[in-house]
């Protein structure tokens, strides 16, 4: 009796084992294929993720971008470009990629670092005429808040109210208190002594305006008709422009002064100390808005 039972655990045992072993078979056979089309989807996920690189690589283009900020009417340096690469898809058609088409031309507005050089970023300027002269100018009457490098429009007014263009889109070399230096041509040289003689005869005003946009505005036409008069009165008398200047910047300094003067002794110690400078600004302001020599009427 005892070992009819034996045995018969012993079947029961064996039944059991293979069933378990049957069941973990099952499994592994199970789980390999699984495996099996896991592998096989990375490697096709990872042939996909290559060929993409690949290609990515393939339509990569190299160009430039700014090092360093420029300003409106900056030229552009060697050392002011760096070199990147980017995916011809991110990029724009007029990207410029050779940067001998980019070195000695300038930024016609202010260009932050990283900005990728365009075509219609840039200007060049035309080959330096062989009769070029920077040129000193006192007698004008100039804007408040004028800078270095900034362009301007010289035009003359007459007390009859009829406006000119004297000069057009110069650009402000260098600046002091009161004298600006541009470059002028012959052409330029002698419309401008006729003008000065013009105002100096006819109490005339010579004044400045700034372009907004110098590099993106058209330059002015000048539209100043120099008088076969005032050409005769330059041929007869060559002086006759340095007197004219002379007096012209003498009307500006006591145009100058006796709007200093009227400022009180208490104002001005405000001025000193910093408390209200803005307000002592503005006598100065006035002059150049609303100044005439000899008591002609400018803008």
């Amino acid at each position: 009796m005892f070992r009819r039972r034996t045995r018969q655990f012993l079947y029961a045992g064996m039944v059991g084992a293979g069933i378990i072993g049957i069941l973990f078979a099952g499994y592994a056979v199970h789980a390999s294929k699984h495996l099996q089309e896991v592998r096989a989807s990375l490697k096709q996920q990872y042939e996909a993720e290559i060929s993409m690189l690949n290609q990515a690589s393939e339509d990569l283009v190299a160009g430039w971008t700014l090092a360093r900020e420029k300003t409106a009417g900056e030229r552009i340096t060697r050392q002011d470009l760096a070199s990147v690469t980017m995916a011809v898809n991110h990029v724009p058609d007029n990207w410029i990629r050779a940067s001998e088409q980019i070195v000695g031309k300038a930024v016609k507005i202010t260009v932050s670092p990283n900005t990728i050089i365009t075509e219609s970023l840039l200007y060049e300027e035309g080959a330096v005429p062989d009769d070029l002269r920077y040129r000193e100018m006192g007698f004008i009457q100039l804007p408040g808040e004028l800078k270095a490098k900034d362009v301007v429009d010289v035009r003359i007014q007459f007390p009859t109210g009829q406006d000119y263009i004297l000069l057009s889109k110069k650009r402000i070399e260098s600046l002091s208190p009161g004298v600006i230096t541009a470059t002028l041509d012959e052409a330029e040289i002698l419309l401008l002594s006729s003008g000065i003689v013009d105002a100096y005869l006819h109490k005339a005003s010579i004044y400045a305006l700034k372009y907004v946009e110098p590099f993106l505005q058209r330059e002015a036409i000048p539209t100043y008709p120099p008088s076969d008069a005032v050409l005769q009165v330059i041929r007869k008398d060559p002086n006759i422009v340095e007197k004219a200047e002379h007096a012209l910047t003498s009307s500006l300094r006591a145009g100058l002064e006796g709007d200093l003067a009227a400022v009180s002794p208490q104002r001005a110690a405000e001025f000193v100390g910093g408390k209200s400078g803005m307000k002592a600004a503005q006598p100065a302001q006035s002059t150049t808005d609303s100044f005439v020599f000899d008591g002609a009427q400018g803008e």
